[in-house]
């Protein structure tokens, strides 16, 4: 399900569920970010510019066809989350970092944990390439499990080859 704001993508919540399914999407960790930033986040059904655009990028993503979104994006988060986000997406298509040498990346090497939360918190998964981010000793945590973390990074490994 996308969630936009003013015309631009703010949200992308990965599930299983039907969008049909409101009461579950608003329990969503990215709903409910999403929703402390704005006050008021309303759902909406419809085909309205940024969803028509991101499906059609998603869909280029999946076939191995697009390799770096260029979508009106609205990064709703504290400075520090901005900052993170912003460099995630420097990390090149089919290449991982560590959440350690991400934090060294932005001088800041100390807050690793930080960084580590600051990508737990990415509303917008895929997009925002929170996936190539990895521990130390190897796969840890994604917003929308590890099988989609593990998903993301073979499509893109396999399309390196």
């Amino acid at each position: 399900m996308f969630l936009s704001f003013k015309e631009r993508l703010c949200g992308l919540i990965l599930s299983d569920f039907q969008s049909s399914e409101i009461p579950l999407i608003t329990k969503t960790p990215i709903f409910k970010h999403l929703n402390r930033h704005l006050k008021s986040v309303i759902l909406k059904k419809g085909k309205i510019p940024p969803f028509q655009q991101t499906e059609q990028a998603l869909r280029d993503y999946f076939s191995s066809q697009l390799t770096c979104f260029k979508l009106p994006l609205l990064l709703i988060g504290t400075p520090f989350q901005k900052m993170v986000w912003r460099a995630l997406l420097d990390i090149p298509y089919g290449q991982t970092i560590t959440y350690q040498s991400l934090a060294y990346k932005l001088n800041i090497p100390k807050a690793t944990r930080a960084v580590a939360q600051a990508c737990k918190s990415n509303p917008l998964p895929i997009i925002i390439p929170c996936h190539r981010v990895i521990g130390k000793k190897g796969l840890t945590g994604y917003s929308a499990g590890l099988a989609w973390k593990r998903f993301l990074l073979n499509i893109e490994s396999l399309a390196c080859l």
